[in-house]
């Protein structure tokens, strides 16, 4: 079978080096002679490929195992991908919090800290949490040199071909070049993307998703309202490096709520998980005696951390106000799969974490449009549990790829493209 997966990123042609990596991160172990039939080539140039990547250290070989169940048949060896070959540095940055951690090429962490962004300049934040984290480096026995590079995933718009953060709501209204600011401190290379597109290119390096589905819309919900979308196994932006924006479609005209990009009307303040904590703390307030009251005895006021376990209750007030919330998200995601036409729909964040609530917003995603194709919503695989695989992710794709496809010049030939 010919590999159907387009090159992704920057418009360089992928060798058949860069094609074999990428292979194996998404389908875990292979024979070579299956990597040959999937990329179309012989298997002499699997060999070639491969035995360097062994010499190097970066992939591995898995034990023998029998093609077929005859004893005395042919035997092939399965290569896997050494994810511990080297560490990413991920650096996530919100509005008010950064979280740092270290962690192995599939996005496993070794050690993670949270900090409180500082500087009154982006130039000034960026210096901040590098020197954090290369503290972090530092106290965790971590060489320079055995740092990939790093990954940087960010709110808002991003630029990730020159690396620029085009708005960091809440931060900085203007754009500046948050790949630069990092690399002058760092003596590694730097990959900068949006946060919520690279998730979903962790879906597309980690996971064999693009064998089913090559058009994905992903939906974030929790603790805002992010997506992306993937074409042709392409993480797409439009004009200006924008994403598809589900949480920012305006959904009141006026007298509506002030959302974290400086709009007003979005659905994303009515739908977080502020806006849930909020409606749980004025029933509070109002009914001092109820249900609700009652688990804020137990649980303590409504924070986005204990959020979960209110969410676990039975409390039909709560619930009410989840399946109005609910639909609302399910109809404006309704309308951007009208308008998208995608083969899957991916779902993440904490609250889709949660069972009973993934289960609600499909209900009313249905509820609204019976004729989708039943198989069309899924659970994100590659980020579950890793807060950071979005991060390793860019690594893979912008570093590691074009630079076993191409030398050490990569990075020039990267910026330009």
């Amino acid at each position: 079978m010919k590999n159907s997966r387009l090159p992704r990123g920057v418009a360089i042609l992928l060798s058949n080096r860069s094609q074999t990596l990428q292979l194996l991160f998404s389908r875990g172990v292979m024979s070579r002679t299956d990597i040959a039939d999937y990329l179309g080539i012989t298997t002499a140039a699997v060999t070639s490929i491969v035995n360097d990547f062994l010499d190097e250290g970066l992939l591995v070989q898995q034990e023998a195992v029998l093609e077929s169940q005859n004893p005395v048949g042919r035997r092939r060896l399965p290569i896997a991908v050494n994810y511990d070959w080297r560490y990413i540095l991920a650096i996530d940055i919100h509005s008010y919090y950064v979280n740092i951690g270290v962690t192995n090429m599939k996005g496993d962490v070794l050690t993670e800290r949270a900090l409180i962004p500082g500087g009154d300049t982006p130039k000034d934040l960026c210096s901040g949490i590098a020197k954090e984290c290369i503290k972090m480096l530092w106290e965790a026995g971590i060489p320079m040199e055995k740092v990939l590079g790093a990954g940087v995933t960010v709110i808002g718009p991003i630029n990730q071909v020159d690396g620029i953060a085009l708005h960091v709501f809440r931060l900085f209204d203007d754009p500046f070049p948050i790949r630069s600011y990092f690399e002058e401190e760092f003596s590694f290379p730097v990959a900068v993307e949006n946060n919520v597109c690279a998730i979903l290119l962790s879906e597309l390096i980690y996971t064999d998703i693009t064998e089913d589905a090559h058009n994905i819309l992903m939906l974030k919900w929790g603790p805002g309202v992010g997506s992306a979308m993937a074409i042709h196994d392409q993480i797409y932006k439009g004009y200006h490096y924008q994403s598809p924006e589900i949480g920012h479609n305006r959904i009141s005209e006026q007298n509506g709520l002030r959302c974290n990009c400086g709009a007003v009307g979005c659905l994303e303040p009515t739908v977080s998980t502020d806006a849930i904590a909020a409606f749980i703390a004025e029933e509070i307030a109002d009914h001092p005696a109820g249900e609700l009251a009652g688990l804020a005895g137990a649980f303590g006021l409504p924070t986005r951390k204990n959020l979960p376990q209110y969410l676990e209750s039975n409390s039909e007030t709560l619930w009410a106000f989840m399946r109005e919330r609910a639909h609302a998200l399910a109809s404006v995601t309704g309308n951007a799969i009208h308008l998208l036409s995608p083969d899957k729909l991916l779902l993440t964040g904490d609250l889709f974490a949660l069972e009973p609530v993934r289960e609600l917003f499909e209900d009313q995603l249905y509820t609204i449009n019976p004729r989708l194709q039943p198989d069309l919503c899924a659970t994100a695989r590659a980020s579950a549990g890793k807060k950071y695989a979005g991060a390793a992710a860019i690594v893979v794709e912008q570093i590691l790829l074009p630079w076993k496809d191409l030398g050490n010049n990569t990075r020039q030939v990267h910026r330009n493209s």
